[in-house]
């Protein structure tokens, strides 16, 4: 009888094992389907999330190109919720902005091509100005007094400085429309500045200043016309800025691998380093009341940089106050391998 006992027991409690282990076994299985379905669940609210947020990155994304001054673009996202919402005011936004954009375009470009036309219109009249000058300074009308010839020289002065200023202006706005031509060809780089230096030259004797050039003699493709311009702009700049007969100017030509570097300096009153930043802004001046006196545009140094630029060069300053001013600028040797 108590082996019978013993056996039953063992039976029972072999009984019970093998429930607890099934138990166990399904608790398992509950268990992993739970982490199963949890993971699931996670990467379906990563998926709805990142789904929301998205366009809202778009927007982020188009408010940048915004600020960056691209206009126009717009968002590709169909709801009806308050995202999509969002998305529709900034489709919105963007094509106002992008049409008000055009129209202050066409705008300007019709002001600008206006301005050209009526600059160069007033040319016309300062020839014949500038002719009679001429023709009464050399009396073959007639003899003039000392007083008489005073006058009439103050109006031919008069006259130029008018006729610089509207040419300024005529070349400033070509170049904002990109009409200012450039015709370049194989020219010395020193016949080039020796021409520009001929062309001051009363100016130059009048003010009993020295001027000198040093550097090799080098054959670059450049316009002729534009870089004389840019180089008599450049020493009008340091004929007002040094003291009469003390004053000096010297133009160097350097002979670098990949380009020509030519540099004007004086030793004039110079530039304070925090007037430089806008220097080659449209109608910038340094000190007005300076500019006023010896006159100037405040268009020089603007025209003398897109000029440059038209030939993938580039214009600096190095000055200081009371130190002289150094403009160099550079004309690229092979501007079609640029």
């Amino acid at each position: 009888e108590k082996n019978v006992l013993l056996s039953s027991i063992d039976n029972m409690l072999d009984s019970w094992n093998e429930q607890l282990n099934v138990d166990r076994d399904q608790q398992q299985n509950i268990i992993q389907m739970l982490l199963v379905v949890d993971i699931i669940i996670f990467f379906v609210v990563l998926f709805v999330i990142r789904r929301s947020l998205n366009p809202l990155g778009l927007i982020t994304a188009g408010l940048s190109r915004v600020k960056e001054g691209v206009y126009g673009e717009k968002i590709d996202y169909q709801s009806t919720d308050e995202v999509g919402e969002l998305v529709n005011t900034f489709n919105i936004m963007s094509d106002t902005i992008k049409q008000k954009d055009d129209e202050t375009k066409k705008i300007s470009l019709a002001k600008d091509e206006f301005l050209a036309m009526i600059t160069h219109e007033l040319k016309t009249p300062l020839v014949p100005i500038q002719g009679y000058s001429d023709i009464l300074l050399s009396e073959h009308l007639g003899k003039l007094t000392d007083e008489q010839k005073d006058r009439i020289q103050i109006i031919k002065s008069s006259s130029a400085s008018l006729l610089d200023i509207i040419s300024d202006l005529l070349d400033a706005q070509k170049l904002d429309l990109g009409q200012l031509r450039m015709k370049k060809e194989s020219h010395s780089i020193k016949d080039t500045i020796e021409k520009a230096i001929q062309a001051l030259k009363p100016k130059i004797d009048e003010k009993q200043i020295s001027i000198n050039t040093s550097g090799p003699e080098i054959i670059v493709i450049h316009d002729e016309k534009r870089i004389g311009q840019v180089l008599t702009n450049l020493m009008k700049n340091s004929l007002k800025a040094v003291e009469e007969k003390t004053g000096s100017i010297e133009i160097i030509t350097e002979d670098l691998p990949e380009e020509v570097k030519i540099s004007v300096k004086d030793n004039g009153i110079g530039i304070a380093p925090e007037k430089q930043e806008g220097l080659f802004k449209k109608f910038f001046q340094v000190d007005t009341s300076l500019t006023r006196e010896r006159g100037g545009s405040g268009l020089g140094l603007t025209i003398c940089k897109g000029i440059i630029d038209g030939h993938d060069g580039e214009i600096t300053i190095d000055s200081a106050l009371n130190a002289g001013a150094t403009f160099s600028f550079t004309i690229p040797k092979n501007p079609s391998k640029l």
